[in-house]
């Protein structure tokens, strides 16, 4: 009896253990945003119906177009185009971005200033999730962007 008990005892404890470590435990530091950005895709959801569209705004020949959370809450929209055979990069001003818990605030980004939910920010991947209402139907518009290299 006593020996059936202490396997019990065993049993209810190895199942604790189990119970208690679960694969969401977080292992590290939470992904940071502070870092550049590469475009994918643009997925916008209406209804049942939706379209996606690989980003494609990159010009022949050049580096990547990325965009940058920068320290101290600086954004910038990094476009490259070719002058003279050359790639340059673009001289815009840089804007500033705000986050609180999931909600990312991109101000004087450009096409991209705005409130967006980060639907998931990870090592290597981002997703800023944004909703339009407009004329009673409303859209659901997600960027997605890989870590530049």
């Amino acid at each position: 009896m006593k020996k059936i008990k202490a396997l019990m005892v065993a049993f209810v404890m190895a199942g604790m253990t189990v119970v208690s470590c679960s694969s969401d435990d977080s292992s590290g530091p939470a992904p940071e945003i502070t870092a550049k950005w590469n475009q994918t895709k643009t997925v916008v959801k209406i209804g049942n119906q939706s379209v996606t569209q690989k980003y494609k705004d990159n010009t022949d020949g050049c580096t990547k177009n990325y965009i940058e959370f920068a320290a101290a809450n600086v954004f910038n929209d990094v476009v490259y185009f070719k002058q003279g055979g050359d790639c340059q990069e673009s001289a815009a001003a840089p804007g500033t971005w705000t986050k609180s818990d999931k909600t990312l605030t991109i101000t004087n980004g450009g096409l991209l200033s705005g409130t967006y939910e980060i639907a998931k920010l990870s090592g290597s991947a981002l997703e800023l999730k944004t909703q339009n209402n407009e004329g009673g139907i409303t859209s659901t518009t997600t960027i997605y962007f890989t870590k530049a290299k």
